[in-house]
């Protein structure tokens, strides 16, 4: 039984943001997956999707943070010019990234300790 060659298609704007987001080179980082129109990054106690989207003439990527700590979960957005190529906007997700684990620093050294209860 011979074998049908199949097409093989990749589709997305994420996908080719997988080797610039490598060079990064982002501290902690777990794992990356690149998707379709989405990224997610996994620290050892958050993640991070960032959605791509493309609207009137701009990309807009929509991040969502949680977290397995004291850490509330999070969501925000940047626009860039519809221009950019797949470095360019790896390089604006790893700065974002960069940007939140310097906010969560602190939490993760000294975590927020719940009420004392009396016994």
């Amino acid at each position: 039984m011979e074998s049908e060659a199949r097409p093989f298609v990749v589709r997305g704007r994420a996908v080719p943001l997988a080797r610039y987001l490598a060079e990064e080179e982002i501290e902690g980082l777990v794992a990356c997956s690149c998707i379709g129109n989405e990224v997610t990054l996994d620290f050892s106690d958050t993640r991070i999707l960032v959605s791509l989207v493309d609207v009137a003439g701009v990309v807009r990527l929509n991040f969502h943070m949680v977290q397995d700590g004291p850490a509330a979960a999070r969501s925000w957005s940047r626009r860039l010019p519809a221009g950019l190529g797949p470095r360019e906007i790896a390089g604006r997700i790893a700065v974002d990234v960069r940007a939140l684990a310097r906010e969560l620093a602190p939490l993760r050294r000294n975590p927020p300790r719940g009420p004392a209860t009396s016994s």
